[in-house]
């Protein structure tokens, strides 16, 4: 009788002790611990010449890639083609945008490839531009990541 008394205090001590480790993990996965987009900053680095406002870019469920870019050049410039790759899947916008020092304008690249939502992402870019006052060409890159919308 003293032997089975023995095994159900073992069994019952180490039956509450799984049971609080089950609580807890359970309230842990709840507040998100788990999960890796919790842990994703979004940050924009790299784009030399040009500015990225503080959470100027979103990547969608689409596949649409919108970012804001501000002309830090200290002169005009021609922006010719903005490109976006993200998993291997090359998109572009070619549109012809004339900014002046300190001008911005928004682009939409589309087709950077269909996301989940609330997944991470880290897409690089990479803008063509001409100076319109020496009429060099240039191409600047960045990299924008964070969690899609």
């Amino acid at each position: 009788m003293k032997k089975a008394q023995s095994a159900m205090e073992y069994l019952m001590t180490y039956g509450w002790a799984i049971l609080i480790v089950i609580i807890v993990a359970a309230a842990l996965y709840m507040l998100g611990v788990f999960n890796p987009s919790t842990y994703t900053q979004s940050t924009a680095v790299g784009f030399q010449g040009f500015q990225v406002p503080t959470g100027g870019w979103q990547l969608n469920t689409n596949g649409d890639l919108i970012i804001i870019l501000r002309n830090m050049q200290g002169a005009s410039i021609n922006v010719t083609n903005v490109t976006a790759t993200y998993q291997n899947t090359l998109a572009y916008n070619d549109t012809y945008v004339v900014l002046n020092p300190n001008q911005e304008t928004t682009f939409n690249i589309s087709s950077v490839g269909s996301q989940t939502s609330g997944s991470p992402y880290s897409v690089s870019t990479e803008i063509y531009y001409t100076n319109l006052d020496t009429g060099l060409t240039f191409k600047t890159t960045g990299t924008v990541s964070g969690t899609v919308s």
